[in-house]
């Protein structure tokens, strides 16, 4: 960032999808609605039941948790796929990928079929990922077409999904902080106003994705909005814990900031953002 004594605070927003995971879709990998988690067999049982849905995978303790939601993701969905079921173990597979990836490096002196076995999981995460690449090469589902744009460059799921947010039809936080991940490129107020918006849709139960914050200061910032790096800093350190309250003070007494009146303001937006009622407008922040 242009500010030193800030450019340790908070990183430049990633502008692919692979930099940046999400939080929204992987809830409905992690969270089971209703009582379906209450009736799931354990992942030993799904593999006893059906080895089909375990054997391409690595048979030793790395990459537990990864394992375990591909098993899981692959019983819940064995009668029916839809295309963001599909878009969902694609996300699963990277992070299987990433790491069985790490753990097939790591040489085993005594026993060598570890080794074969990781490398059988790293196999089938890249085939799977090639597979379900190509059977949504062109999906219409919004994740997916931005999926094809980030990791593919295809221009034509880029145009498909810019036109999805020019019709209003990108209408979860996630997809609109992918949007935002394209505009940060060009547009600095429409990718603010993206972020605003993807804090707007936040339910109950999602969890809120903390770098939304930390972008936003980055912005401020290369705006030379001092008073709003500062608020969204402070609103940051609420949600991330990450913010130093000293370089905070630093900001505020360079750029002359009323940091007492600065902290009501972000008060008031991280209320608004935990009562899942945030209203850029009615917040008054295009004012500030």
């Amino acid at each position: 960032m242009k500010k030193p004594f800030f450019s340790n605070l908070f990183s430049k927003f990633p502008t692919t999808y692979k930099k940046h995971r999400f939080i929204v879709p992987m809830l409905g990998v992690a969270l089971i609605s209703g009582c379906e988690g209450m009736f799931e067999p354990s992942i030993a049982e799904i593999c006893r039941q059906d080895s089909g849905f375990c054997d391409d995978l690595n048979p030793d303790g790395w990459c537990r948790a990864e394992k375990a939601e591909i098993i899981r993701h692959r019983y819940r969905h064995r009668e029916d796929e839809t295309e963001f079921d599909k878009y969902q173990l694609l996300m699963i597979f990277e992070d299987y990928k990433v790491c069985i990836g790490k753990a097939a490096q790591i040489q085993h002196i005594k026993y060598r079929e570890k080794e074969t076995g990781r490398m059988k999981g790293l196999l089938t995460a890249q085939r799977e990922i090639k597979r379900l690449s190509r059977e949504t090469r062109h999906s219409q589902e919004p994740h997916l077409v931005y999926y094809q744009w980030s990791r593919y460059g295809h221009e034509d799921a880029l145009k498909l999904f810019l036109d999805y947010a020019e019709k209003d039809q990108l209408t979860t936080p996630d997809l609109q902080i992918a949007l935002a991940s394209i505009q940060v490129k060009t547009d600095l107020d429409k990718t603010k106003g993206s972020l605003y918006r993807a804090l707007s849709l936040y339910s109950d139960d999602q969890v809120i994705d903390d770098e939304i914050f930390d972008t936003l200061v980055t912005i401020a910032l290369d705006q030379e909005r001092y008073h709003m790096a500062y608020v969204w800093s402070r609103v940051a350190s609420h949600f991330s814990k990450r913010v130093n309250d000293e370089q905070l003070a630093m900001l505020a007494n360079k750029h002359q900031l009323s940091a007492d009146s600065l902290d009501d303001v972000a008060d008031e937006i991280t209320n608004a953002i935990e009562g899942r009622d945030f209203d850029a407008h009615q917040l008054g922040l295009d004012r500030l």
